[in-house]
């Protein structure tokens, strides 16, 4: 019934939150994969919404399924001239919900001879276990996975292994932060997700799902990339979190978190507490600083001067890894090179860090 009675209403703020990143996202990643028409790697691509619900709420405002056509449509020309095929997978388990969505899906317009959308009526582990298999056969096909579960019990340890085992796909989930928080010890809870409460000790109650990223991250053992959001919906803290094994996919979804929140770029609220106004500083200096930037400075610093790193490749990933973009990167290295402590050889970027993993000559010398 906590579908149905989702879209018999308006969506919330936080709802809305978390489809615009959706849709934000999805505006990255779509051209990225459908522009080249020469291209050799791929033939067809895959869009999955594996809790489509009904397509839209009481006032017409897009679910996750409507927005991913409209995104389509957006992309109109693209889509034309590419020879990609594009497969929209939707998948909802309540079978009075997935009619409404047919009918949606039915009344929308976009382009039916380019979108092959096709609709399923299964359970989320039952669904994802059956395709699995042909993920790992082609490996080389690019997909986009949005699970935005209610709750969460759907992604596991057992299924979360295999999503960040996958190759060249990028996913976002969404998880209920507040309540796992709240609930961690009870055996429900503990089930799906094993996080002690001690976790939680001494961490503000806003920052629950940093616990929960941190908790995710402790279970892969590669070099996939993650990166979290918290939504704060009334007293409430949700998340999402963002994978990719690709620097650039982790690149993107940071720059949609960075527009949306410009002092920490991981929330829709202020999480840090800033005391930034903007065009009025303060007596105090700390108060003048984005508390995120200057302890990723601090970080850099150690790298550059303790570790001896003298990689920029290195330094821009730490720096993702860290939340922040190349140009908070380059902030700190543009000061450094102007009180004369080091010497950097290239050009500072801005964007596409991975094209840069092989230019050995791009480094840092300490004066």
């Amino acid at each position: 019934m906590k579908p149905k009675k989702h879209f018999s209403i308006p969506f919330d703020e936080g709802t809305k939150a978390k489809l615009e990143i959706f849709r934000k996202y999805f505006k990255e990643w779509l051209p990225v994969f459908i522009s080249s028409h020469k291209n050799t790697y791929w033939k067809t691509i895959f869009i999955y919404d594996f809790f489509s619900g009904e397509g839209k709420d009481s006032n017409g405002n897009y679910g996750s399924p409507l927005v991913i056509l409209d995104v389509l449509n957006e992309y109109k020309d693209l889509v034309e001239k590419t020879k990609v095929k594009i497969k929209v997978i939707l998948n909802e388990y309540n079978y009075d919900t997935l009619e409404i969505l047919q009918t949606n899906i039915n009344d929308f317009d976009y382009n039916r001879d380019k979108i092959e959308v096709k609709l399923y009526n299964k359970s989320f582990n039952e669904f994802f276990n059956e395709i699995h298999p042909l993920m790992q056969t082609n490996p080389e096909i690019p997909r986009l996975m949005f699970l935005d579960q209610f709750g969460i019990k759907e992604i596991t340890e057992e299924i979360f292994q295999k999503l960040t085992a996958l190759d060249r796909t990028d996913f976002i989930f969404f998880i209920s932060s507040s309540f796992v928080r709240r609930f961690n010890e009870q055996t429900e809870f503990s089930t799906y997700i094993k996080i002690n409460k001690k976790e939680f000790d001494g961490k503000k109650p806003f920052h629950c799902h940093r616990v929960i990223f941190d908790y995710y991250k402790s279970l892969i053992n590669n070099n996939y990339r993650l990166a979290p959001f918290s939504i704060k919906k009334g007293i409430n803290i949700y998340g999402l979190i963002f994978g990719s094994k690709n620097t650039y996919g982790l690149e993107k979804f940071l720059k949609v978190g960075w527009n949306i929140n410009p002092h920490t770029g991981d929330a829709n609220f202020n999480i840090d507490e800033e005391k930034i106004i903007q065009g009025q500083l303060s007596f105090f200096d700390e108060d003048n600083t984005v508390k995120k930037i200057a302890l990723l400075h601090r970080k850099l610093e150690r790298n550059i001067f303790e570790k001896k790193e003298n990689k920029m490749y290195n330094l821009y990933v730490e720096t993702l890894e860290f939340g922040c973009l190349p140009k908070h990167c380059n902030e700190y290295l543009r000061k450094m090179e102007k009180e004369k402590r080091i010497e950097i050889t290239g050009n500072l970027i801005s964007d596409k860090i991975h094209t840069f993993a092989n230019q050995k000559d791009f480094e840092i010398k300490i004066l």
